[in-house]
């Protein structure tokens, strides 16, 4: 089932939770709304699940205006952060309850719900664990009761809003893994809310960056995190250097130093800041010219295949990030304290009215 979101605001009294929303999102598309808490992410999810109503715009689905239909005919699954199991029914009960409430024409028969609840426990490997309660489960196997629960009745479109929020990271990225593959054999539009970039960027087939009730930026995960459109989005999803300067004949100028920025197209002789992810920064111990900045160690993290290098920049209080390949670490033999010469090796260029919301 597709979605479109047409022109929805919402204000909660002086607050402007949602502002001017537009977003179409494709059937059977799994799409994240990443961004920090206060952006609009779960006023979104709940305007689309008719749990709020938009001061103005329009929800469709399927070309169908759902905007005055109620949550429970709008038959939308929905997944909380925190469950919200029954605590006094075993999970068969929990799982089978939205369909044993329905109206009793459209309700299926005893057997019917039993082999429903059955082939959903299966899905979510719990088959073996059908009359326990939710106080005897983990938090990811309540996860997991509450996604069976919300699938049981078929939903046309599944949102989750901050589904793995309350897990620990082990178990957080075990569960991506299978709602990736759940949402692959089930193929139903699904929407969820998160915070966590690395959650977005690993499952997600489209990302929706939101900031202070805005959209910042739609795309791939790969087109976010390697094009961010704006300031924001480049800070938001991981680390980045900043190198602050001033345009002129295609370079970065911040003192002696001067930054090459051939794909620069816009004007010169203005300020401008170069954003540049920590892969992206190169180390050598001898300095290239004018392009190199010189920098003292101030730690190394050696844990895993990519080093992680903390410097300050000589002369400043300016922090940089580095990462590189273990082999280059070594052939390279760094020790905190000792001065190094950095260059980024390509730099996104913004300048004042990019800061503009």
């Amino acid at each position: 089932m597709s979605i479109v979101i047409n022109s929805v605001s919402k204000a909660f009294g002086t607050f402007q939770a949602l502002e001017d929303i537009n977003l179409e999102i494709n059937t059977g598309e799994l799409v994240a709304l990443l961004g920090p808490s206060g952006s609009g992410k779960t006023s979104l999810l709940r305007i689309i699940a008719g749990l709020e109503s938009a001061d103005q715009g329009s929800i469709f689905f399927d070309s169908e205006n759902i905007t005055g239909i109620t949550a429970k005919e709008r038959k939308v699954g929905f997944v909380f952060q925190h469950y919200a199991l029954f605590r006094h029914m075993t999970v068969f009960d929990n799982i089978a309850y939205g369909l044993k409430v329905r109206p009793r024409k459209v309700r299926p028969g005893k057997k019917d719900i039993q082999n429903k609840v059955h082939e959903l426990l299966e899905l979510v490997k719990l088959k073996d664990l059908s009359n326990r309660y939710p106080a005897q489960l983990s938090g990811g196997q309540r996860q997991r009761v509450a996604l069976a629960r919300a699938l049981a009745v078929e939903p046309k479109v599944l949102l989750l809003d901050e589904p793995f929020g309350a897990l620990d990271a082990k178990v957080r990225k075990e569960l991506r893994r299978w709602l990736r593959r759940l949402h692959d054999e089930f193929q139903i539009s699904s929407i969820f809310v998160t915070h966590d970039q690395e959650e977005a960027l690993d499952v997600a087939d489209k990302i929706v960056v939101m900031n202070q009730g805005k959209i910042e930026q739609i795309g791939t995960p790969e087109e976010v995190y390697e094009n961010p459109q704006t300031p924001f989005v480049y800070d938001f999803l991981g680390s980045v250097n900043l190198f602050k300067g001033r345009l002129n004949n295609g370079k970065l100028t911040q003192g002696n130093v001067n930054l090459e920025i051939p794909d620069w197209a816009g004007s010169d002789n203005m300020e401008a800041v170069g954003y540049a992810r920590p892969h992206d920064i190169s180390i050598c111990r001898e300095s290239a010219g004018e392009g190199t900045v010189p920098a003292i160690i101030s730690h190394i993290h050696l844990v895993g295949p990519i080093v992680q290098i903390e410097l300050v920049r000589k002369g400043t209080n300016e922090y940089l990030e580095a990462e590189i390949p273990k082999e280059k670490y070594r052939k390279l033999g760094l020790n905190v304290g000792e001065e190094v010469f950095i260059k980024p090796k390509q730099l996104k260029i913004f300048t004042p009215e990019d800061f503009i919301i």
